[in-house]
């Protein structure tokens, strides 16, 4: 929760800042018309909250860069560990053509498909629905990185990417975060900025793959 208040400079900044307002809503009241005076009290304080919620805040705890750091442990191997975040593009050639091409040794993928879909589909119950085709995707997916001789485990997160990126950093030491969403313009991670945050929040680097799966014949769903 943001604290308004972290210093006495602070209160004494708030307390003589509320003080001024209120007097200058009450002179506008007394010369204008009262109700003036109450509608600007509003327009103001509305004005602050706004600016606080917008605001950054020193206090809040990114809850990406603490699993990160909780997750760090001795790797297990000299292979690199790479996180790869994607659902509906995991079929994508884009997506498998950039861990191909990292080359030996091979990295060790561990792949999450988190489920991230609109209001609409959760009142209609549709969460199932995307449980069973993420599942099918992921599964097609692990074949195709065991036969690509990658070391390769994954998992279905009936959450959006972000939180998924935060279990799975609690859990796994990962040299790179990889990151596959559709181009922006049909993209809903993009949309509510999933890649930008991940970059902002981790020291882990963070690569982005698109993937088009119109350009490919893929259905969308």
């Amino acid at each position: 929760m943001r604290l308004p208040v972290r210093s006495e400079r602070d209160a004494y900044r708030i307390a003589w800042s509320s003080v001024i307002v209120i007097a200058v809503c009450v002179v506008v009241g007394a010369l204008i018309h009262p109700w003036v005076g109450i509608a600007l009290f509003v327009v103001i304080a509305a004005a602050a909250l706004l600016w606080d919620v917008r605001a950054p805040n020193p206090d809040r705890v990114s809850g990406l860069h603490e699993a990160e750091g909780s997750g760090r442990k001795p790797a297990s191997s000299e292979r690199p560990r790479l996180l790869v975040v994607a659902n509906q593009t995991l079929p994508g050639q884009e997506l498998r053509d950039e861990l191909v091409a990292r080359g030996e040794p091979k990295p060790d993928l561990r792949v999450v498909a988190p489920i991230l879909i609109s209001r609409v589909k959760y009142a209609m119950s549709d969460i199932d629905t995307e449980m069973v085709y993420a599942r099918e995707r992921l599964e097609d997916f692990l074949r195709w990185g065991t036969a690509q001789g990658f070391e390769v485990s994954g998992e279905v997160c009936p959450d959006g990417p972000l939180i998924a990126i935060e279990d799975q950093l609690r859990k796994f030491p990962v040299d790179e975060v990889v990151i596959s969403t559709h181009p922006r313009e049909s993209s809903n991670w993009l949309e509510v900025g999933v890649v930008e945050q991940a970059r902002d929040e981790l020291d882990t680097p963070v690569t982005h793959v698109v993937v088009d799966l119109r350009r490919a014949g893929h259905p969308s769903g």
